[in-house]
């Protein structure tokens, strides 16, 4: 049994890595770079350095001036310390930003699993009993339906019938950036 759990444990090590390796080769060959806009909007100030200057200087900093497998090992290595580096979009550290945002995650899949765990037992307990029935076929088709939706559109469309149509419940609290276009009849 020991030798199972090692064994795919080593294979999900595997696999990380692989998926690590291709968002990296993806995120390095995009078209145009972050790097390159901000250099861009750098070389343009008045008394600034070429965009020649902030290129190399920048891609020195984020490590872009390396190859493909050293560039990847070394992002790989500051991944594992830890360091990963400034949030682009707000300017502080990547780790600072996570902390303020992991425990509101936390919290709200802590209470959908509690909403899973309510309906998904009784439901299965139903569809268990009556096995077979048109019931049965019924709870199976949905469970599956919402399971197969990503849960972007289904939380979506869940608003639009429960606030907007039903106006059950309110549409605040935590929301998105566009939930103004929900309430466009």
């Amino acid at each position: 049994m020991s030798k199972y759990i090692i064994k795919r444990l080593l294979y999900s090590l595997l696999i990380l890595v692989f998926v690590a390796f291709i968002i990296y080769l993806l995120m390095r060959s995009l078209p145009t770079s972050y790097i390159e806009t901000v250099a861009r909007a750098k070389s343009q100030q008045p008394g600034s350095k070429s965009f020649e200057e902030w290129m190399e200087q920048l891609s020195a900093t984020y490590g872009m001036d390396k190859g493909l497998i050293p560039g990847f090992f070394s992002w790989c290595g500051k991944a594992i310390r830890g360091q990963f580096g400034d949030s682009w979009r707000w300017t502080v550290p990547v780790t600072e930003k996570f902390a303020d945002s992991v425990w509101l995650s936390f919290i709200m899949g802590g209470i959908a699993f509690i909403f899973e765990i309510l309906i998904a037992i009784p439901l299965g307990v139903v569809a268990a009993t009556k096995q077979y029935s048109r019931t049965d076929y019924t709870i199976t088709v949905v469970a599956l339906a919402c399971c197969s939706l990503p849960t972007f559109f289904l939380a979506s469309l869940l608003k639009l019938v429960f606030c907007v149509r039903l106006k059950w419940f309110d549409l605040g609290g935590l929301i998105g950036r566009n939930f103004e276009q929900l309430y466009k009849k």
